[in-house]
């Protein structure tokens, strides 16, 4: 029996922005049968608290699983070191030969960009609907950061990640944005701390998703269901597929693949 659902967001119970009637209906229904709702997303704290509220979810698995939050206060979470920020934010600001790159940090409960007018970042804000970020000054003012964005070509990425691959977790969702994570983390991961806190096992547990960073996910747990617009990767390894975000997919998963 399936005791606990989480879900991406973006792709998921977000389409084009918005979430509908019917998701909220479906997360209505999980929770009338005591079945626990939970966010699982790419996205920080800092962005997901408006929907967390809209949906009455308590529980939020952010920053694809290296931060686990409860009505939006830390529980747990896995940042990068303080030296590794340094050096990627001084070689992003290094405008030599013509090179200049963008990062986005994330934070627990605020969200800063080194260079918020990047042309690259206002496209993906566009696309995706990134709140407003903040600026700082020097990389000591930030607090615990578990999760940056890269806004670069896939060709300029190499610095960043040449000689250690094995400190961190990397998901290229563009060929000009690249997440970063510390090592170890992924949203399985994130779910596996969660099951363990609440004491419940993987086979009790149900997720949905639509991109490649949901793998890892949809694979740990007991029901993995893949929305109809997933990519191939992450509909090739789901128990289950949806119909598409769009066309009420969660409301379906959940009438037929839940509560049943």
């Amino acid at each position: 029996m399936i005791h606990i659902v989480f879900f991406d967001i973006d792709g998921t119970l977000m389409h084009d922005k918005q979430i509908s009637e019917t998701t909220v209906e479906a997360i209505e229904l999980l929770k009338a049968q005591d079945i626990l709702p939970v966010l699982a997303t790419g996205r920080p704290e800092y962005e997901v608290k408006p929907i967390r509220e809209r949906l009455g979810i308590e529980w939020a698995l952010t920053c694809n699983g290296a931060h686990v939050g409860y009505n939006g206060r830390t529980i747990t979470g896995k940042s990068f070191s303080r030296s590794l920020l340094r050096d990627w934010l001084a070689y992003a600001a290094d405008d030599s030969g013509g090179r200049r790159h963008t990062f986005l940090l994330y934070g627990a409960s605020k969200m800063y960009a080194s260079r918020p007018n990047c042309p690259l970042f206002l496209q993906a804000r566009e696309e995706i609907g990134f709140a407003e970020p903040l600026s700082y000054d020097s990389p000591e003012e930030l607090p615990e950061i578990y999760q940056c964005i890269l806004f670069c070509p896939e060709e300029e990425a190499l610095p960043y990640t040449k000689g250690r691959e094995e400190e961190l977790y990397i998901h290229r969702w563009r060929p000009w944005a690249v997440d970063f994570n510390p090592a170890g983390v992924h949203k399985a991961a994130g779910v596996q701390i969660l099951l363990d806190h609440l004491g419940l096992r993987p086979e009790q547990a149900a997720a949905f998703g639509d991109g490649r960073n949901d793998i890892e996910m949809i694979r740990h747990v007991g029901l993995g269901v893949a929305m109809g617009n997933a990519c191939a990767e992450l509909i090739a390894c789901a128990d289950h597929v949806t119909r598409h975000a769009g066309d009420d997919g969660i409301l379906h998963g959940v009438k037929t693949l839940i509560l049943p």
